[in-house]
Parts: structure tokens; C-alpha cells; sequence
């Protein structure tokens, strides 16, 4: 009796140890089940954001530097001074140049002029200087803001941006203005708007802008 007594206690005791090595199993793959939960909630979350987001630069102010053009200037703002490259458009140069190494724009002014209804050397850096003046005037005079990804110009230091500012008591973007005046062509890098304008949909506006400015024969479209 009392063997048998003995081995029922130790058949119940090998029992409750198979028991609670198994609850400790089913606890370890549920908590690894957790974990990789967890792990690919923060991947795809992660994932989910863009490379590079859009920020916004307020109170930005015009600053006067040699190298300023219709389409890129140099800006103050709360990050410091930075030169900004305008998304979507690309005023003409202001004037030809030969550099040190013996190059020259020429061949840029010319792809320039030909996209401006056909316009001469003189005629297009004419254009370049109207932009340029046209830009100045409207930054200089206003705080504006400046939305940018940060995304380089040909590896230079400049950054491609986006500048609304007020203009005739409505805020504009700068470059759907030059394009408006006859003094760019739609050229260079596009982007969604800060708005959430689609690339396709700014594209088609800029175009009908620009027939705009040719129907009234405003800037490079007004010379004969």
C-alpha cells in the first residue's frame, strides 16, 4: 500500500513538471509573438515616412549677393543664409559668360531663347535681367515663407524650394508669377505642392499660364 501511495506521488510530480515546463513553452512564443508584432508595427511605420518631409521656413527675407537670378537668390532665414533653387521653372540667364576654364552659357541661353518663342542671345538674357529684377522686387519688400525638402541642386549647396508670397493681396508661388509674366520656361525639377497639388496638376496649370502670358504677349512672348 505503501509503494503504491509513493508512486502515485511521483507519477503527480513528474506530472505538474511536464505541466509547467509546457506553461513555460506557451508563455515564450507568446511573448516572441509580441515582439515580432511589435517589431513589424514599427517597420512599417517607419517605412511609411517619407526620405525626405517638407518644411516650412516663415519670416524669410530677400538678401542682396552677386549670384542672385530670377530663379535663385540667397534667402535669410530662422536656419541662416541659404541659397534656394526654385522647383518647376528656369528663368534665363542675365547675362553670357566665359568662364576661367574657357566655358561659356552660351548653349544654355540659346536652349533658353528657343524655349521662349525663339528669342536671340540679347533677347534672352534681356529676359534673365526682367526676371531677376521682377524676383527682387517682390522679396525684397515682404517677409515670405519658403517651403523646402532640403533636396539638393546637382549636389551643390543650393536647395530646391517652394516661396509664397503676397502678391496683388493674394498669396502666390513665385514660380507659377514668373511663368505668368512671360519671364521663364518650365524647365528643372517638379514636385507636389505644399498643398497637395499633384505634379501633373501644377504641370497643366503652369502650361495654361503660360499660353496666358503669350495670348497677352507678356515678357519674352511680347517681343517681335
Amino acid at each position: 500500500m505503501a509503494k503504491k501511495k509513493t508512486s502515485l506521488l511521483w507519477r503527480l510530480g513528474v506530472l505538474l513538471v511536464i505541466c509547467a515546463i509546457a506553461w513555460m513553452q506557451y508563455q515564450e512564443v507568446g511573448n516572441e509573438g509580441k515582439h515580432d508584432k511589435n517589431t513589424s508595427a514599427h517597420h512599417q511605420t517607419s517605412s511609411s515616412k517619407p526620405s525626405k518631409s517638407l518644411v516650412f521656413l516663415d519670416g524669410c527675407s530677400w538678401v542682396d549677393h552677386r549670384h542672385n537670378d530670377g530663379d535663385s537668390f540667397h534667402i535669410r532665414t530662422p536656419k541662416g543664409e541659404i541659397e534656394f533653387r526654385l522647383y518647376y521653372v528656369d528663368a534665363p540667364e542675365s547675362a553670357a559668360k566665359t568662364y576661367r576654364k574657357g566655358e561659356n552659357n552660351y548653349k544654355r541661353i540659346a536652349q533658353q531663347g528657343r524655349a521662349m518663342g525663339g528669342l536671340n542671345q540679347q533677347q534672352t538674357t534681356e529676359m534673365g535681367q526682367r526676371a531677376k529684377a521682377f524676383t527682387k522686387k517682390l522679396l525684397s519688400k515682404q517677409k515670405f515663407r519658403i517651403a523646402t525638402r532640403w533636396e539638393s541642386v546637382y549636389g551643390s549647396a543650393r536647395k530646391y524650394a517652394f516661396v509664397l508670397i503676397l502678391y496683388e493681396g493674394q498669396k502666390r508661388y513665385l514660380h507659377e508669377l514668373l511663368v505668368s509674366k512671360g519671364l521663364c520656361r518650365i524647365h528643372t525639377k517638379p514636385m507636389i505642392l505644399p498643398d497637395g497639388t499633384t505634379v501633373k496638376s501644377q504641370q497643366n496649370r503652369l502650361h495654361k499660364l503660360e499660353q496666358q502670358a503669350k495670348k497677352q504677349q507678356l515678357g519674352a512672348w511680347g517681343i517681335q
